[in-house]
């Protein structure tokens, strides 16, 4: 599945989803879960129930979750997971504002194994996620 983030991107402090302890502190998890939750009032990632199951399935061998766990995640959860995932990849793989991204460096990195494949831009110039394992 892809999902066009550009927006997203755009208008979120990615560290606010996926921040670190040493970052925000000892609610760092609470901080950035609720984030989550938050900011897919405003981004939908996963905006219809193929997208929902597809989401479900690329969880699965990840490990964090059981199968009944991942069956039992609310449509909210899903797509607040989804966000949060997005959000965590970004900041592993950037340092900076999605407009100063260097995209050569970065299919370079990404090739190397040195952060997540997961980003690309699109002929429109649009940022895309994919997932991947």
């Amino acid at each position: 599945m892809k999902i066009d983030v550009t927006d997203f991107l755009a208008s979120t402090d990615c560290s606010m989803l996926s921040g670190s302890v040493a970052e925000l502190g000892d609610n760092a998890g609470r901080i950035t879960w609720q984030n989550s939750i938050d900011a897919v009032k405003g981004f939908n990632p996963l905006p219809d129930g193929d997208a929902l199951q597809e989401f479900r399935e690329w969880l699965k061998p990840w490990g964090g979750w059981d199968d009944a766990e991942i069956a039992a995640m609310s449509d909210e959860h899903l797509r607040a997971l989804c966000a949060q995932w997005i959000a965590g990849d970004w900041r592993e793989c950037f340092d900076c504002d999605p407009d100063a991204v260097d995209w050569k460096d970065y299919e370079i990195r990404a090739s190397e194994g040195n952060c997540p494949g997961s980003f690309y831009r699109n002929d429109a110039g649009r940022i895309i996620w994919q997932m991947e394992h």
